[in-house]
């Protein structure tokens, strides 16, 4: 019997003991169902906006009676992969090396923690996924009893009286829903009307828009509907008395600059909790309520396992919510949630956010860079296209242009005043102790935390994915001095000269890396280490130089066309190629006439979303 046999054999073993010896317990364990609607922000529904704006959800507003509602929900991370896996692991993602969407490599959980579940079933618990995991990076084949199953997987657990936790994703909302071709508006009507929806700020208020606003509505009400079939099941079986079920989102919206993007329409999702009839006397917070307490997917699986009696592993990052012992006072005094945004299938995009009660700091590492860069994913949605074809035409205000513009290293928010963002507060002087303060809170979070971000994806997978968070630990000094560096671009390069000399003269490879990209955002400010930059367009590193080739692009001293394509040549991996590529789509975009003429001979390495990134460059 080889190991891989005898540890499943052993788990069982423990998993029937375990259960045979909770029977008795039984009553007073919980059962746990998850409703995931795909692409679900609270901007978009009614129950979160006064029932002026949004479209209406019965069931999910008969949950809400009879339940709680969460004001201050957050996914962590804005797209699917990325966020659950931070749902399965209870963990800051970025420390694990699977903040990314989606992976590149297949990495390990960190030693010595399973995926939640893994322990509900250790306790007796029936655990079944239904329809859907993507959890990026890793599968723990210990937390489920049934993958992929059915709505309703828990009926065919074998012993009735065994309590459960089933996962449902609804897919019905996905954003795959609004790809449709533009003359759709024409030929098919929808059952929201278009002139009733409300149009984002940022948004153009085009027919296009509405109809791809009302066709969003009419897809979170078929939600809505398969929410209700699963109450109804839940009653038919009897079971629902005796079972949580959590309504949320798993990650931002599906209309453009939500899902994908650290905006709040990409990290705010509405989040409902019912609470059985059995459990309404016990939680010090009374149904029918609404808390502004701030919770997160970090915290979902704690709060399941202290529901169920079972202790958070100590490797977790997240906490429980709702107890016995959790007041309601316990659970509004949470005021601060992170958000992390990462690569996106081709797309790389590096940036940390902060919600602190009514402020929203945004950390932008290539400022330089514009949220509107191309993904093939976000374009084959024809309101994407539409807003873009509008901006460079000119037909956009200020808020609805700032998409498709240069971001800047911060920004601020205060969302009791601009829940759209629309306002960025970072330059205020009004504003600046408020800004360093979370500038401040943001770095310690991502110094202590071991974030893998400020390494280039190519290398800590080259380095560290046999277990990355191990690597982020031993690497800790290192990451320090890349988020030194990286924040140089928050001050003048005067005070920024010498430090950004040093830097770029470095024997590593990653500071080189950072420096070329301060320089970058400080573009011909720089002037007097372009010659350094020039040297560096040598470097041995392929991404080093790539970076370097940037910065002196966006300052007028070269054109990148020769030296991005043989930079391309020496990539050694995928990961090292796709940051590459996504350079050359970075100046595509950024300088007139820029044009890379890319065939499938000049990269190295190809498949998925670097084949993407070739068609996009060919064009």
């Amino acid at each position: 019997m080889n190991k891989y046999i005898k540890g499943i054999a052993f788990l069982y073993t423990a998993c029937c003991t375990t259960t045979i010896a909770a029977q008795e317990e039984v009553k007073e364990r919980p059962n746990f169902v998850w409703f995931m609607a795909e692409d679900v922000t609270s901007y978009y529904l009614k129950l979160y906006n006064n029932n002026e704006k949004g479209v209406a959800t019965p069931h999910v507003e008969k949950l809400a009676k009879e339940g709680i509602v969460f004001n201050n929900a957050y996914s962590n991370a804005p797209v699917s992969s990325a966020a659950r896996s931070t749902l399965i692991t209870g963990c800051y993602a970025p420390r694990l090396g699977v903040s990314f969407h989606r992976k590149l490599e297949q990495v390990p959980m960190p030693e010595g923690l399973r995926m939640f579940p893994s322990y509900l079933r250790e306790a007796g618990y029936h655990t079944s996924n239904a329809a859907k995991t993507d959890y990026n990076c890793f599968m723990d084949k210990t937390a489920w009893d049934v993958v992929n199953g059915e709505l309703g997987e828990w009926r065919n657990r074998p012993n009735k009286k065994t309590p459960f936790f089933h996962v449902r994703t609804s897919m019905t909302t996905h954003e795959s829903k609004l790809q449709f071709k533009e003359n759709k508006v024409n030929t098919v009507k929808t059952k929201n009307d278009p002139n009733d929806v409300f149009v984002h700020p940022n948004h153009p208020d085009t027919k296009l828009f509405r109809y791809t606003y009302a066709t969003f509505y009419d897809r979170i009400q078929d939600s809505d509907n398969e929410l209700g079939e699963l109450m109804e099941m839940l009653k038919a079986d009897g079971e629902l008395d005796n079972t949580f079920i959590f309504y949320f989102g798993d990650n931002g919206g599906s209309l453009p600059f939500s899902k994908g993007y650290t905006t709040e329409t990409g990290l705010h999702v509405p989040m409902v909790v019912y609470v059985p009839k059995k459990w309404r006397e016990r939680l010090p917070i009374k149904i029918g309520e609404r808390t502004n307490g701030f919770v997160s997917f970090m915290d979902l699986g704690p709060t399941l396992l202290h529901l169920a009696g079972i202790s958070v592993p100590e490797g977790m990052d997240g906490t429980p919510f709702l107890g016995e012992d959790i007041s309601k006072a316990q659970m509004e005094a949470k005021d601060e949630v992170y958000g992390y945004g990462e690569r996106f299938d081709e797309l790389y995009a590096f940036n940390r956010t902060l919600r602190k009660g009514n402020f929203k700091y945004s950390r932008n590492f290539q400022p330089y860079h514009s949220k509107s860069l191309y993904s093939l994913y976000r374009y084959k949605q024809a309101a994407f296209r539409e807003w873009k074809k509008m901006y460079n035409n000119g037909k956009l205000n200020k808020v609805q242009s700032y998409f498709f513009e240069s971001q800047g290293a911060e920004e601020l928010y205060d969302l009791s005043l601009d829940p759209y963002e629309t306002k960025n507060l970072a330059g205020d002087p009004t504003y600046q102790s408020k800004l360093k303060e979370l500038r401040a809170l943001l770095k310690k979070q991502m110094v202590d935390k071991h974030d893998l971000g400020l390494y280039p994806e190519c290398v800590w997978l080259e380095q560290g994915k046999t277990n990355p968070t191990q690597f982020g630990l031993t690497n800790s000094n290192s990451i320090k001095r890349y988020s030194d560096i990286a924040d140089l671009e928050m001050e003048t390069f005067n005070k920024a000269k010498n430090a950004l000399t040093k830097a770029l003269q470095s024997n590593d490879p990653v500071e080189r890396y950072w420096g070329a990209t301060v320089c970058a955002s400080f573009s011909k400010e720089a002037t007097v280490l372009h010659e350094e930059l020039k040297k560096m367009t040598n470097d041995p590193k392929a991404y080093v130089r790539s970076r370097a080739i940037v910065a002196l692009s966006l300052a007028k001293k070269m054109r990148p066309e020769v030296a991005m394509k043989a930079t391309l040549k020496k990539a050694q991996n995928k990961a090292e190629s796709l940051l590459i590529l996504n350079d050359m789509a970075f100046l595509k975009e950024a300088i007139k006439d820029c044009n890379f003429r890319l065939t499938e001979e000049d990269v190295c390495h190809k498949g998925g979303e670097i084949n993407w990134r070739i068609k996009y460059l060919q064009a």
